[in-house]
């Protein structure tokens, strides 16, 4: 065998085993920040909010902080699958919100496989999301968004895109998919 064959073989053996580290990993990292100006379509609001998420695949569970500014009469808030410019369908609502808020706030909390199933959550074989992995796919690809709705903006007042940390398609170790950062052609 020729020793460019070897280097050949060398550098795809490399490759698929920093691929499979990278499948391998347990945790991705979303985060995102929005105001009304994200919504489909945009609304005119003083609201804003960021927020982090981390999906944990052992444990099937997602733990989010966010932070929200400006936000007058909440109504509601839920996790969406829809990648931006796109309204997608409500999947889980957001536990604990403080409803008719008229302030600025501060939430964290861990949405897990049963609340996909129980009270909380809707599935939605129509955009693929059966199981709790199904929405960590979605949501890993930066194809699902935080939303929060209010009085005066029942269908959404601030929008929150969530995407990998990192905007390169390598952000995302568990599919390598996303579509907040599209490969170029």
């Amino acid at each position: 065998m020729s020793s460019r064959c070897v280097l050949v073989l060398v550098v795809a053996a490399a490759c698929v085993g920093l691929s499979s580290a990278a499948f391998g990993q347990d945790t991705v990292t979303i985060q995102g920040s929005g105001s009304g100006a994200f919504e489909t379509p945009p609304v005119a609001t003083g609201g804003v909010g960021v927020a982090v998420c981390t999906l944990t695949r052992s444990s099937l569970q997602i733990d989010c902080t966010a932070r929200v500014h400006n936000i007058v009469d909440l109504t509601a808030a839920h996790i969406h699958v829809g990648g931006p410019g796109v309204a997608g369908p409500t999947v889980i609502d957001i536990p604990g919100i403080p409803l008719r808020s008229s302030d600025d706030f501060v939430l964290s909390w861990t949405w897990r496989e049963a609340d996909l199933t129980g009270t909380l959550g809707r599935l939605r074989p129509a955009q693929g999301i059966n199981k709790m992995l199904d929405l960590f796919e979605a949501c890993s690809s930066g194809n699902c968004y935080l939303n929060f709705h209010t009085t005066t903006n029942a269908g959404g007042e601030i929008r929150i895109n969530l995407c990998p940390v990192s905007e390169t398609r390598a952000a995302n170790p568990f599919f390598s998919i996303n579509v907040c950062a599209p490969s170029r052609p």
